[in-house]
C-alpha cells in the first residue's frame, strides 16, 4: 500500500479519489477470506466518511474483471454499515460485459434503496 488512497496487491488495485468520492477498482481480486478483505474495507469505510452529508460514493467496478464471494461479502457488508449510518448513497458502476457484475452487483441494491446500480 503506497498511501492511505491506494491498495495494490497480486493482479489487482482499489483507489479511493477523494476529490471525486469515488473508488475504482481494477483488475482481478482472489483474497481468500473475508479477513484477507479488511484492509479494502478499512478503505471502504473511511472514503464513506469522507463523503459529504447528502453527496455521493461512487463504487467503480466497471474495470474489475473478478471478485470472489470473499470480496462480494466485503462489499455487502459494507452496503449494510453504510444504510445503518444513512450520511451519504452509494452509487455502484459495472460493466455489462463482465457476468459476475450484472449477476452480483444488482443485489447491492436490495440491501438499501439508496443504492443506485448503472451497469453499462
Amino acid at each position: 500500500m503506497s498511501d492511505n488512497n491506494l491498495i495494490e496487491g497480486e493482479g489487482y488495485s482499489v483507489e479511493h479519489n477523494p476529490g471525486t468520492h469515488v473508488v475504482s477498482f481494477n483488475g482481478t481480486m482472489r483474497l481468500k477470506t473475508s479477513a484477507d478483505y479488511a484492509h479494502i474495507n478499512t478503505l471502504l469505510d473511511r472514503a464513506y466518511q469522507e463523503t459529504g452529508d447528502d453527496e455521493k460514493l461512487t463504487l467503480d467496478f466497471r474495470h474489475l474483471q473478478f471478485l470472489n464471494s470473499s470480496g462480494i461479502n466485503t462489499v455487502s457488508r459494507f452496503v449494510i454499515t453504510s444504510r445503518k449510518q444513512n450520511k451519504a448513497s452509494l452509487q455502484v458502476l459495472g460493466n455489462q460485459d463482465i457476468y459476475w457484475q450484472q449477476k452480483s452487483l444488482t443485489n447491492l441494491q436490495r440491501l438499501w434503496s439508496n443504492v443506485t446500480i448503472d451497469i453499462q
